[in-house]
């Protein structure tokens, strides 16, 4: 179908002002890129918790490479393709196999062996597989995501797979509850455009991941807020959780603390002093406090990002 039959960008930014369908996590990089933090985010991050497979964002990095499908036209990556089929058949063995789920993916060519393949595994009945076009109107449980893009791919064939933006954008928002990015992640990552941020934003969430689940509900929380929290930077020697700034320029480290902080006082209290004299406000957030009350931890966040837009504005 030609590119015009993806809706306008302004038809969107009338019509779903209000998002209820996707986790925040999903609809969360869409928002900051394509729809401009212009959605209010209405589902609660906590829901995804009573799922079998895990909610929001996940990422799954394989060195791939790409090669002509047949005929010479359009594009597939087969390693890349067998960790899709890998991660299908996990899915519908384990516990999250009543979960609808979908692969969508940009090329026609990793359509059709992908769907080959399906039938070959008897599983072509159980799983919706095309192309963002072919998935417009749809949506799934869980989606799989496999861009192709990788080595041995001409530079025109990746920049078609970000251009328009919007391509990617209907992708991954087929997704209700979780999001699996099965692709060449460090290949990714040296793209231009709307590839890269992707592979970026996975990246993040899947550092959250594998390091702290009440770090990872509190980024949660702030992706509901439209806010854009960058994870784990550096101050100097220093890596913080997250580190928010507001419109005016004002700098929030905020620090997830678990129990192992209870008894590491001196020197939290030096690296705070250090965050400050760089020009940070620091909060600490309790770890419990981020599982039992993450509306009040977000409602005091929101008054510190406040406070220091006033006191600047003094």
């Amino acid at each position: 179908p030609p590119r015009s039959t993806l809706f306008p960008y302004t038809t969107l930014f009338r019509s779903l002002d209000e998002h209820f369908r996707s986790n925040p996590q999903i609809i969360g990089f869409s928002n900051r890129y394509i729809y401009l933090q212009r959605l209010e985010l209405k589902k609660d991050p906590s829901w995804g918790k009573r799922l079998p497979v895990g909610s929001g964002v996940h990422m799954i990095s394989v060195a791939g490479t790409t090669r002509r499908g047949s005929n010479g036209r359009s594009w597939v990556n087969v390693p890349e393709a067998e960790k899709v089929l890998e991660l299908v058949q996990r899915l519908k063995q384990g516990d999250s196999r009543s979960l609808s789920l979908g692969v969508v993916t940009p090329f026609a060519a990793q359509k059709e062996m992908l769907r080959e393949r399906l039938d070959e595994l008897r599983l072509a009945s159980e799983v919706l597989v095309d192309t963002a076009y072919g998935f417009q109107g749809d949506e799934r449980d869980v989606i799989i995501f496999s861009p192709v893009v990788a080595k041995g791919i001409t530079g025109s064939a990746s920049r078609w797979v970000e251009s328009p933006p919007n391509l990617i954008n209907v992708a991954i928002t087929r997704a209700r509850e979780a999001l699996f990015v099965v692709g060449d992640i460090d290949y990714c990552l040296q793209q231009e455009g709307i590839l890269r941020k992707l592979a970026l934003y996975c990246r993040d969430i899947q550092l959250l991941r594998e390091t702290s689940d009440a770090e990872l509900e509190l980024f949660s929380w702030m992706v509901v807020k439209g806010w854009e929290p960058k994870v784990h930077p550096r101050v100097g020697d220093i890596e913080v959780d997250f580190i928010l700034e507001s419109d005016s320029g004002d700098r929030i480290a905020i620090e997830v603390d678990g129990r192992q902080h209870e008894e590491a006082t001196e020197r939290d209290r030096a690296r705070d002093a250090y965050l400050q004299g760089q020009g940070y406000a620091v909060r600490r957030i309790p770890a419990r406090e981020v599982r039992e009350t993450p509306f009040e931890v977000i409602h005091q966040l929101e008054k510190s990002l406040k406070c220091r837009e006033n006191e600047r504005g003094r």
